[in-house]
């Protein structure tokens, strides 16, 4: 006898309730018909996963550990499935990750002309850090991912450059700076800033600057969205860093250009050894046709 799925997800369930009655009412089956479940799990693992008590029950030391091991089991199939479903579909949802600063505004133009030629294939969009995207990139999550970088991609990505981003210092035009011809990184230092998170490669690489220039940003906020830095430098509530192309959205904001700021690569990447298929290999046809059709 072996264990299954179906036992894994009931203990799992005994153990998010800590109670087999109400574990039994969650999974819609009899009480005794998870007791029995249990049992014959715990015959087959070879030790007790549960301490009876008078009202209630608790995980022994090796069902604590069994626990975390059947999660992972039930999440990796979960993954599996998911997998499964796509390749089922002859892979016809593509997943793509998207730096929002820079390469926000590249996507929508690759999708536009992509979908285009190609309306079957559809993109499932996922919005993160540069290095979160490689994480996910890594670990298969992502077929794609759009990266703004300074540094270009190691071996181990194959990357096609489909542009390049500028990152300006932006304010309100009522902000005093605004009046400035020229702008410095301890100037921007003195006055309230609005930043990316820490996990973002921008503000990793904007905070070195401020080092350099021996020097620290006076950050009031963090955020994950790019959408909170432009309302903020738009109401004048603080001042913050935009890349071009959405800095030359609003005509209140006025922009610097900083010296000590290089421009970035926006690459699609993807790893050299991820598994291929045909809506993958369209894909990048399309960006490099793309590519050359914008220089």
């Amino acid at each position: 006898m072996f264990m299954t799925l179906q036992q894994l997800q009931y203990f799992v369930t005994v153990c998010k309730y800590q109670s087999l009655t109400k574990a039994a009412r969650e999974l819609s089956i009899s009480q005794p018909g998870i007791s029995t479940s249990i049992r014959d799990l715990e015959s087959e693992c070879g030790f007790a996963l549960f301490e009876h008590r008078p009202n209630s029950i608790a995980l022994t030391d090796q069902g604590r550990d069994f626990l975390r091991e059947a999660e992972h089991m039930l999440r990796s199939y979960g993954q599996l499935r998911k997998n499964t479903e796509l390749i089922g579909q002859a892979k016809t949802i593509l997943r793509i990750g998207v730096a929002p600063m820079g390469a926000g505004a590249v996507f929508p133009r690759l999708r536009k002309g992509f979908h285009a030629a190609h309306p079957g294939i559809t993109f499932e969009v996922t919005e993160d850090s540069t290095e979160r995207l490689y994480q996910k990139i890594d670990t298969g999550e992502l077929d794609f991912a759009l990266c703004v970088s300074i540094a270009l991609p190691d071996e181990k990505y194959r990357y096609v450059t489909v542009g390049h981003s500028r990152l300006l210092f932006c304010v309100h035009q009522k902000n005093p700076l605004a009046r400035e011809q020229i702008i410095s990184l301890k100037q921007i230092g003195q006055t309230p800033l609005i930043m990316l998170s820490d996990h973002y490669s921008q503000t990793k690489y904007l905070k070195r600057l401020f080092r350099k220039a021996d020097c620290a940003p006076n950050v009031i906020q963090y955020t994950s969205q790019v959408f909170t830095i432009f309302q903020h430098i738009r109401e004048n509530a603080a001042a913050g860093f935009l890349s071009e192309d959405i800095a030359g959205q609003e005509n209140g904001l006025v922009s610097f250009a900083l010296q000590e700021v290089e421009n970035a690569s926006i690459t699609v990447i993807r790893r050299k050894d991820a598994k291929t298929f045909p809506a993958v290999d369209t894909f990048i046809r399309y960006v490099r046709r793309a590519k050359k059709n914008w220089d």
